[in-house]
């Protein structure tokens, strides 16, 4: 796995989020069971200790009248932790009370109002006094818990100020926290190795997904790596992906497709301009090569040097129409749209319209409403698209028959109609004459021939100004082309 690989990076940044979770987690329970641990202990040294009180509390009241002062009972509490025969031997109730609270493995120490032990258990060291410290004035007026430790011990002690008859007294009871700390010990490693167990597991299966996930990746770059300009036609499956690769197929789908349409074109131009040229160029050659095998007057010459040159201007009208098609196809910036008089445009071509139509004696009638008709478009490409239609029109028909044209409104559009009453276009070839090169084939082959691009140039154009050409046909009756075009508001 590359480290600078999506995978990688995706598998750490997952393992990172993952870990920080888990310890937090961790942390949570550890914490959790910490303060639970410690607040028995808590309460177990309260309970302890409030006992305590309990007992000297109950024996005073009991012996007051009788020879056994209070003095009498710490005395006894010394003697279950001491040597036998140190103090007298009191009444068993009182000792049996004292041994049901099972404070041999405590630390006990009773301090009079002064902060001077009375008493202290036989356990109660030097060194467990050093651990205690000395009294402050807080352990003999509030209750209060502190955990103690040196070297060699770890203790939770319990600070319990207390009454006794006209005696104030502290009741110290210090206890080991050895089994919190083994039981804390056991957890933390437990929930150590959890972590790192569950951290290695999920890691390992979100690396997996991960690398499932980039599949659709992978397929993309294999497949771009495999594309060529033979098999353009290829697409990736769009089969069940996330949402996200879903769009990534998507887009590189409708890339190639693209691509395929640009290869298809730019192979198109090339044979487009390989048959429109191949036989200018032959004519070309042919004409010089009989100008060359014969002696020739001058003027055969010149008549050589005209019909070259008729057939230099075709070949350069055509390679000028297929670079205008090429920017308007792949170059919609060379557009500048204006708002502009769509009335007044159509008046201008209807002054230039009735002068080409006037040689071939063609009637040409234009009617444009009195309302100015205003549309966003470029004029001058504007203008090209209906001298394409209206000059065919005037081209194909023959003397005495008529052009018309008319401009109207209908709610957000407009629409400009280019009828002739010329000989009509089959319904085969009226499916094709928006296509490049395309010529409706004509029985009188003495009229002009165009290069075939005029209608496809004027079809770009409407689309460029989100518009389109229609085209009807009768045979015998004459072609009309409909221009839509959106108008302004």
């Amino acid at each position: 796995m590359r480290l600078n690989s999506i995978r990688f990076k995706a598998s750490i940044l997952y393992s990172v989020i993952l870990a920080a979770i888990l310890v937090l987690f961790g942390s949570v329970i550890y914490g959790s069971v910490h303060n639970i641990l410690y607040h028995d202990l808590d309460e177990e040294l309260k309970i302890k200790a409030e006992e305590v009180a309990s007992i000297l509390a109950a024996y005073e009241r009991v012996e007051r009248g009788r020879s056994h002062p209070i003095a009498t009972m710490l005395d006894l509490l010394h003697s279950e932790y001491a040597a036998a025969d140190r103090r007298m031997i009191v009444d068993d109730i009182w000792k049996s009370q004292l041994e049901v609270l099972n404070l041999k493995n405590d630390y006990i120490n009773i301090m009079n109002a002064r902060g001077q032990t009375l008493f202290s258990s036989h356990n109660y060291t030097a060194d467990i006094a050093r651990l205690f410290g000395p009294p402050t004035p807080a352990d003999l007026t509030a209750v209060h818990y502190r955990s103690l430790s040196d070297a060699a011990l770890r203790l939770r002690m319990i600070n319990l100020p207390v009454s006794v008859g006209q005696v104030r007294l502290t009741v110290q009871i210090g206890t080991s926290e050895d089994n919190i700390h083994s039981v804390l010990g056991r957890l933390g490693l437990f929930l150590t190795l959890a972590i790192l167990v569950f951290l290695a597991g999920t890691s390992f299966v979100g690396s997996y997904f991960t690398r499932e996930s980039l599949k659709p990746v992978r397929e993309v770059v294999d497949m771009a790596n495999r594309i060529t300009h033979k098999d353009l036609g290829a697409r990736i499956p769009e089969k069940t992906v996330d949402a996200e690769m879903h769009e990534l197929i998507q887009s590189f789908n409708v890339m190639i497709k693209r691509l395929e349409t640009s290869f298809g074109h730019v192979s198109e131009f090339n044979s487009h301009v390989a048959h429109e040229l191949k036989t200018p160029l032959a004519v070309l050659r042919g004409e010089i090569e009989l100008a060359l095998d014969n002696e020739k007057t001058p003027a055969e010459y010149q008549k050589v040097l005209s019909d070259c040159l008729e057939v230099i201007d075709h070949m350069i009208k055509v390679v000028k129409d297929l670079l205008l098609l090429a920017k308007l196809d792949y170059r919609p910036d060379i557009f500048q749209f204006e708002d502009m008089s769509l009335t007044s445009l159509m008046e201008e071509i209807a002054e230039q319209s009735r002068i080409l139509a006037e040689p071939k004696k063609i009637g040409i009638t234009f009617d444009i409403p009195a309302e100015d008709v205003r549309v966003e478009a470029d004029k001058v490409h504007l203008r090209r698209l209906f001298h394409n239609i209206i000059g065919n029109a005037i081209k194909y028909i023959a003397a005495g028959e008529s052009v018309r044209v008319s401009l109207r409104r209908q709610g957000q559009t407009c629409r400009v109609v280019i009828a002739d009453t010329g000989p009509g276009i089959s319904e085969e070839d009226l499916r094709n004459i928006f296509r490049k090169f395309f010529r409706v084939p004509r029985a009188d082959d003495t009229q002009e021939s165009g290069t075939g691009l005029g209608l496809n140039i004027a079809q770009s154009i409407a689309k460029a100004h989100n518009g389109n050409i229609n085209a009807t046909s009768t045979l015998g009756k004459g072609t009309t082309f409909t221009v839509e075009l959106p108008v302004l508001t």
